[in-house]
């Protein structure tokens, strides 16, 4: 690829970029519209007015002002008296100001309205994209990573525009309004005023480079402070417990520590380019100041009053318009500087919204009305890590109503099991069937909602009670929210709270029991009255007496709902209809309880020391301890 192509690739690139970043707020199209009408007219009216007192000068000096067309345009609308014209003059003058400020106020609210309106759009797909990506993503990026693009990153889509409607927009609008009258009035001191835009350019180029990597850097040492914050209040009781508070600061310390430094190394670069910049319109300046002094000095001497004259007041509109041509051509090159920090946040927006969803709907995928259904386990394999298998050929038959358990020691892979079950991933293998139906073709909304979680690890909102029980099931009426929690035996509990069902729970459940918490969560997954209910450890916070009214819950279950439990307590899963005993990712054992005692397998041997079994005993003696 030449040199030409590979310029003409990044540009096509960019344009893409861009109009990709625009397109969050072109559903705002009329306020767009207005918002560039009003730079218009405000920079029209800003530009008019050195005119009024550039008239009043040369009417007195040389008493034939120019024929410029904007003095033809005042002159047409002043009184030919003396007096008059001052007066008109300055009349005009405080109204171009007012206009100017009126035009200017209109873009600011106008631009207000688009921006937050984009953003908005930005971090609402944002957030949607989030929720469509698999767990593994949320498992492979900390916490403070999807919390800083949400509430940090996004803010680049309002920067980018800022930048490009106040420093690209205005600034050429300007520019090119300033150039026009000012090669109207002498062309060659213009040409000159334009000489430095190609050392403006390159200064650019050069800089916007540099800024974009230390901004990137910059996002990331954000980031991982974001995630150093995040995983510091989550662990705070293990910090204190362990009395690690002085190595944690020291931690944060250096992470904060980091974030400065970076944010100092790329102000630095800000400020060199801003010196850079400088530098060479102080040189430009320079040049305009003599040769515009010069041509005043020439004309004053010859009388060379004509179109192409240097009289006082054009003098006085092109010195005016000399201060501020600067500063559209600055605020154009330096645009540069100040948009590559929403250009990185953009692109890291991007960088999410792009990824594959991994677990979606497929093109065809069919509705599928709840209902109870069989469902079948064909050759389960499964492996987060290729060549690594955590399922192996797992196949199994739960037909409606039943209640089944796959229980085993810590790491076969049960969990990873019950996670295949709703799709949070795929199987690396063999099938998952409702109804013969595999689940992969079937809406993930529908299949879903066959399926209430009971998770080891229970999520309870900072919320009220109700709407904690009530979350799958919004429109859940109090006297089934409170059939629930009697069911959950979490009725007599939430009763003696300071209010009840109304009473708020703190963030991650603070204010209640291990216990209280695992309760709530079997309320909210029975509330649904799904088909199928899964339960990952459910009576594993719980007392014995509890303990035991969960399980004659579940039982009292059976035949109304298939019920799928992971359980490393026996004593829960006795009256199972069917047992499945996992061993390194394999069912090594199926059975019931009576059933698989009698084998004397490893299902056995786990019963020997859980349930106290004396070998003597017969498999139906096997009656649980608490």
């Amino acid at each position: 690829m030449t040199k030409g192509d590979e310029n003409s690739s990044k540009f096509r690139v960019g344009v893409r970029f861009y109009a990709r970043v625009l397109s969050y707020f072109t559903p705002d199209w009329p306020f767009v519209l207005l918002t560039l009408s009003f730079i218009l007219l405000s920079t029209l009216a800003a530009l008019l007015q050195p005119f009024p007192l550039a008239i009043l000068i040369d009417s007195i000096e040389v008493k034939q002002p120019s024929n410029h067309w904007a003095y033809r345009l005042f002159l047409s609308i002043t009184p030919e008296s003396t007096l008059g014209r001052i007066i008109a003059l300055a009349v005009a003058t405080l109204v171009l100001r007012l206009l100017q400020e009126l035009f200017t106020m209109g873009k600011a609210l106008a631009n207000i309205r688009v921006g937050y309106s984009g953003l908005m759009r930005a971090r609402c797909d944002l957030f949607d994209k989030l929720q469509q990506l698999s767990l593994a993503y949320f498992k492979a990026q900390p916490q403070g990573d999807a919390i800083y693009r949400l509430s940090t990153d996004v803010y680049g889509f309002q920067t980018t525009l800022n930048n490009l409607i106040n420093a690209v927009v205005v600034s050429l609008v300007t520019l090119v309004a300033m150039a026009w009258i000012m090669f109207s009035m002498n062309w060659r001191l213009t040409l000159l005023a334009l000489t430095v835009t190609p050392a403006l350019v390159w200064a650019h180029r050069y800089f916007h480079g540099v800024l974009k990597r230390k901004w990137t850097d910059v996002k990331q040492i954000d980031t991982e402070l974001t995630t150093t914050i995040q995983r510091s209040v989550a662990t705070m009781g293990l910090v204190q417990a362990f009395g690690q508070e002085e190595r944690e600061y020291d931690k944060f310390e250096r992470n904060v520590r980091s974030s400065i430094s970076k944010y100092v190394r790329t102000h630095l670069s800000e400020i060199a380019y801003g010196l850079v910049v400088g530098l060479i319109l102080g040189i430009g300046s320079a040049l305009i100041f003599g040769y515009g002094g010069f041509l005043v000095y020439r004309d004053q001497i010859q009388n060379h009053v004509g179109e192409d004259g240097m009289t006082v007041g054009k003098l006085l509109v092109f010195i005016t318009y000399l201060a501020q041509l600067y500063g559209p051509l600055s605020n154009l090159t330096a645009a540069g500087a100040s948009m590559t920090q929403g250009v990185v946040g953009c692109q890291r927006v991007f960088e999410v919204l792009d990824r594959d969803a991994v677990i979606f709907d497929a093109p065809n995928a069919r509705p599928l009305a709840k209902q109870p259904r069989v469902l079948v386990l064909e050759n389960l394999t499964f492996e987060y890590l290729e060549g690594t298998p955590i399922l192996r050929a797992i196949s199994a038959t739960i037909s409606p109503g039943q209640m089944v358990a796959f229980v085993g020691s810590s790491g076969v892979g049960k969990s990873t099991m019950l996670s295949l079950l709703p799709r949070f991933y795929d199987p690396t293998g063999g099938a998952i069937e409702l109804d013969g139906q595999d689940i992969r073709g079937v809406r993930i909304k529908d299949l879903r909602r066959h399926i209430a979680l009971v998770l080891q690890e229970n999520v309870i909102l900072p919320a009220s009670v109700s709407e904690n029980i009530a979350y799958g099931r919004p429109d859940a009426t109090d006297e089934q929210i409170r059939h629930a929690a009697k069911l959950a035996e979490a009725d007599t509990f939430i009763r003696a709270l300071p209010q009840g069902y109304a009473t708020e729970i703190n963030e991650s459940g603070a204010n209640l029991s291990g216990g209280q918490r695992q309760r709530i969560a079997i309320a909210r997954a029975l509330i649904t009255e799904a088909p199928i209910m899964i339960l990952d450890e459910p009576t594993s916070a719980l007392d014995p007496n509890n303990e035991r009214a969960i399980t004659q819950t579940l039982n009292s279950l059976k035949g109304q709902r298939t019920i799928i439990l992971v359980s490393h307590r026996l004593s829960t899963v006795i009256e199972c209809d069917q047992i499945f005993m996992m061993e390194h990712g394999q069912i090594i054992e199926r059975g019931t309880h009576d059933e698989l005692v009698a084998r004397r397998g490893a299902y056995y041997e786990m019963a020997r020391h859980q349930l106290q079994l004396d070998e003597s005993e017969s498999p139906a003696a096997a009656v649980p301890q608490g």
